[in-house]
């Protein structure tokens, strides 16, 4: 299911971060998921407020809401999905429809500088004076 967008191999994220001038933060393992053997890059799998990465002048934080449509009922948070259908829900991610997604958020000094949703969708640090 690794798909370089949604997810990575697992210990790989940091090397996705440090080609776009970003140091990984370490605080990624929150969920004890590490047993589902990939990494989860997007930004609905954690909670508001989770910091992904840093610079000397930024951070990338996990922002917004998530409304997510799965087997006709809706939730708010992925650990809903969790909790209900166990880590194995996440092999179902294909069939999840998103309603509403969190982005990551590049804050400098705690004002609004870029987001995205997606990992291909980043930018360079530099490029965002960060």
């Amino acid at each position: 299911m690794i798909d370089n967008c949604n997810f990575l191999p697992p210990n790989t994220i940091h090397l996705l971060l440090d080609a776009f001038g970003w140091s990984y933060s370490k605080s990624n393992d929150y969920r004890n998921l590490d047993n589902i053997n990939m990494t989860l890059l997007r930004a609905d799998f954690y909670p508001v407020g989770h910091v992904l990465a840093v610079s000397k002048k930024a951070i990338i934080v996990c922002d917004g809401e998530s409304l997510i449509e799965y087997k006709d009922e809706v939730y708010e948070d992925v650990q809903e999905l969790i909790d209900k259908f166990g880590k194995s829900v996440i092999d179902k991610f294909p069939s999840w429809k998103f309603l509403s997604e969190k982005e990551w958020t590049v804050k400098k000094n705690g004002e609004y500088v870029h987001s995205f949703s997606s990992f291909k969708d980043i930018k360079h640090r530099k490029k965002l004076r960060c």
